[in-house]
């Protein structure tokens, strides 16, 4: 979060290196995920951090998420235990070398690629949370500490920006990576935390639906994809399967009734 864009393009080429396909002596179905990993999580992300404006935006819808969260008195729920610590302790200086700590071992392993994916999204929750006085200045590719300015003024002067990337990106790719290994309870999850971060978010619901119709829970599916075509008429994967758990919870047809005197006797 605080990585100027020569950190950052060196580590999406290190990345590109790590999880090319041809990589000696990994399996047809490990090369598979890794390209999966690479298109869901690495390149989405480098595209978006790779441009200040872009950046910028995001990092204003994250901290818009936090300060909210703040001001209802929730406290974010943290899993891993360096997450904990920071949040217990928060500094930057500790934050950066916490992130330097986790980031190494983050794509070691495709098997490790998801558990230190979640430690540092939780790190840099605890970041925003903590952080009182985050800014981005223009011209620059890192976050930076900036004077507290009037909410209300600045919302009169200039309107609000609309962030170019939802601010549950990471949460919509974990999903997505999820799903095409149909690990439909961690997928799930991932989509209830994007549904928190970003509830008017089409997709957040059309791949619930699409886990949920899965999961043999064709009726909650169906409001989900409901609910994802309502915020976007033309939602691709909720136009995809509506038809499909409409008919899965169509109610039977009543056979039809017999007519006749006493237990169907005496008429014909």
């Amino acid at each position: 979060m605080t990585t100027d864009a020569a950190q950052i393009r060196k580590k999406f080429l290190k990345l590109a290196k790590i999880l090319h396909p041809d990589v000696f002596g990994r399996t047809p179905e490990e090369k598979e995920t890794a390209t999966k990993y690479f298109s869901k999580m690495v390149s989405p992300a480098y595209q978006l951090l790779n441009h200040d404006r872009e950046r910028g935006e995001y990092l204003a819808t994250l901290r818009m998420f936090a300060q909210n969260k703040k001001q209802k008195e929730e406290v974010p729920t943290l899993s891993s235990e360096i997450a904990q610590k920071l949040y217990r302790i928060p500094h930057e200086i500790t934050y950066k070398q916490y992130v330097e700590q986790i980031s190494p071992k983050q794509y070691e392993t495709l098997d490790s690629i998801m558990e230190y994916t979640a430690t540092l999204s939780e790190l840099n929750l605890v970041y925003l949370f903590t952080q009182t006085s985050l800014g981005f200045t223009s011209g620059s590719s890192s976050a930076v500490a900036s004077p507290a300015v009037n909410q209300s003024a600045n919302a009169e002067a200039t309107p609000a920006a609309k962030p170019a990337q939802s601010p549950a990106l990471r949460n919509l790719n974990m999903a997505e990576l999820f799903i095409s290994k149909k690990q439909w309870t961690d997928a799930l999850k991932e989509l209830l935390s994007a549904e928190k971060i970003d509830p008017n978010n089409a997709k957040v619901y059309a791949l619930k639906g699409l886990v949920q119709m899965n999961q043999n829970a064709a009726a909650i599916a169906k409001s989900s994809f409901q609910k994802a075509l309502k915020l976007d008429p033309k939602e691709p994967t909720a136009l995809k399967y509506i038809n499909q758990v409409n008919a899965a919870t169509k109610p039977p047809e009543k056979p039809p009734e017999k007519k006749g005197g006493l237990f169907g006797w005496g008429k014909k």
